[in-house]
């Protein structure tokens, strides 16, 4: 077997059979009106879980896709707007998000009051043959501590501005915004030390990208919290958050397992998911729409 490189994500979950048919047929509808297919399963999730049989959550899906859409005909063409308005309806009215390609359910905000701003996939190719989903992800922001760093940006300019702005990403990668990236492993074949080789890798690209230089110590700090004994078989969640100072907290399956305290590797490991080379390019605008929105409600 092929080792895997690259980074990991968070949040397991599935759902049931039934339900993920009629998210994918759901999204497909949705595509056809240019809107992200993961909001439109995030709308399912939340009916998914009613009482009522099948043709109720389908009469229910059905009245909630035909009023966002009139709502969209009243809106410019623009993606933005699209999505900013998809985006605020999903994650503002369920409590759960689903990553459509692979069923896994991320929670609309975290028990700290982080707000979910969107999902990823992290894909790895294997001998260059064949792509394998390695791990779902979601980031989440914490919206006190956004406002509270980067909320002068909203002062003079409206939230399309905002968003388009390069400076955005930038200092939310940078700034000592509250931000976790949970990480949902669904490749079921992964070992402890593909993940720490990974991280290596990455993150280690990163600390030389933003410093000049290696950083080993400072690496292997962070790494060094993945463990030959930790077992990370499908649906583990790996949980990476930038807490006050700095500081970069890691979890496994909710065991804190690391701590270190470096501007420098925050800022490593938020780059890769948000940064101009982010894993997963569109999971990163829709992430900087709801960003936005979050900095200038």
């Amino acid at each position: 077997m092929a080792s895997i490189s690259g980074s990991f994500g968070f949040g397991g979950g599935s759902v049931p059979h039934k339900s993920q048919t009629f998210t994918k047929q759901l999204a497909r509808d949705w595509r056809a009106v240019g809107v992200g297919a993961a909001s439109a399963a995030g709308l399912v999730l939340a009916l998914s879980g009613s009482k009522s049989g099948a043709i109720h959550q389908k009469n229910a899906a059905a009245d909630i896709r035909d009023n966002v859409m009139e709502k969209l005909q009243g809106f410019p063409s623009h993606p933005l707007w699209r999505n900013s308005l998809i985006a605020s309806l999903s994650l503002s009215n369920v409590e759960e998000l689903v990553e459509p390609k692979t069923g896994v359910v991320f929670p609309a905000s975290s028990p700290d009051g982080q707000q979910l701003t969107g999902v990823g996939l992290r894909k790895k190719s294997i001998l260059g043959l064949k792509n394998i989903t390695v791990y779902a992800y979601g980031v989440y922001a914490d919206p006190d501590s956004l406002r509270t760093t980067l909320g002068d940006k909203c002062e003079n300019l409206n939230t399309e501005e905002v968003k388009k702005a390069p400076a955005l990403y930038d200092d939310v990668i940078e700034k000592d915004v509250g931000l976790t990236v949970r990480l949902v492993i669904v490749y079921g074949k992964l070992k402890i030390g593909s993940i720490r080789s990974a991280f290596e890798g990455s993150i280690g690209s990163g600390l030389k990208k933003f410093s000049g230089e290696e950083n080993r110590e400072l690496l292997e700090s962070f790494t060094g919290a993945f463990t030959d004994d930790l077992k990370i078989p499908r649906g583990t969640t790996i949980d990476l958050t930038r807490l006050p100072g700095h500081v970069l907290q890691t979890k496994i399956d909710g065991r804190e397992v690391g701590n270190v305290q470096s501007a420098l590797l925050c800022r490593a490991l938020f780059d890769l998911y948000l940064g101009d080379d982010a894993f997963d390019k569109p999971a990163r605008e829709t992430m900087g729409s709801n960003l936005t929105q979050l900095l200038c409600i």
